[in-house]
């Protein structure tokens, strides 16, 4: 799981899943969500070649009168129901929202069925006063972050994963700490073993 945050790099292993404008630094990853529609519209669907993912709220009845589903439509976006949640969704029709992109894609790999997942690019905090490995969002973009909430989310979701699911954060000096840490080739390692069992 690889999102934009200042430490992420290009990785090989995969399968990936992108968060938002992570996907430039990993173009051939499987699959890239955002759940921001203004973001997709901005990049005109961005030129990603796999399967790309955002949500919609459960309570918007009438899809073709809901902006994020025009936009969607647009641009070959697929689309998960989503709903208010601190804690991963495990209902496969619908993903929680935790506040953030990313929470929303560990919970869609959840969904996918993934049940070792490793988190590159999950700073948490700004870096050298860069909230992203690119600097920031341009103005039209910019929503504010915060941290602490999006961590608080995090926190709630580790305390709840159920035992047969697995999440570790490979993000060096990440603030998201509910997570076991690793460097990405030992969780790769772990992952490897975990998978041949």
């Amino acid at each position: 799981m690889a999102a934009p945050g200042p430490s992420l790099e290009p990785i090989h292993y995969g399968p990936i899943i992108a968060v938002q404008d992570a996907w430039r630094l990993v173009p051939w990853a499987d699959v890239l969500y955002g759940c921001d529609p203004h973001w997709w519209e901005y990049h005109k669907g961005t030129g990603f070649k796999g399967e790309k993912w955002s949500t919609h709220n459960h309570k918007s009845k009438e899809l073709e009168t809901n902006d994020k589903s025009k936009a969607h439509d647009q641009y070959g976006v697929r689309c998960v129901l989503g709903c208010m949640g601190n804690e991963f969704s495990l209902d496969p029709a619908v993903i929680h929202f935790g506040n953030n992109s990313g929470f929303q894609a560990i919970n869609l790999a959840i969904l996918f069925g993934c049940t070792h997942i490793t988190l590159i690019g999950f700073d948490m905090r700004a870096v050298d006063g860069k909230s992203h490995f690119f600097g920031n969002h341009p103005q039209e973009l910019q929503t504010g972050i915060d941290y602490e909430r999006f961590v608080k989310y995090y926190d709630c979701a580790a305390r709840k994963l159920p035992d047969h699911i697995r999440i570790v954060n490979a993000t060096p000096d990440s603030a998201l700490r509910c997570f076991p840490m690793m460097s990405l080739e030992k969780a790769m390692q772990e992952k490897y073993v975990h998978d041949s069992d």
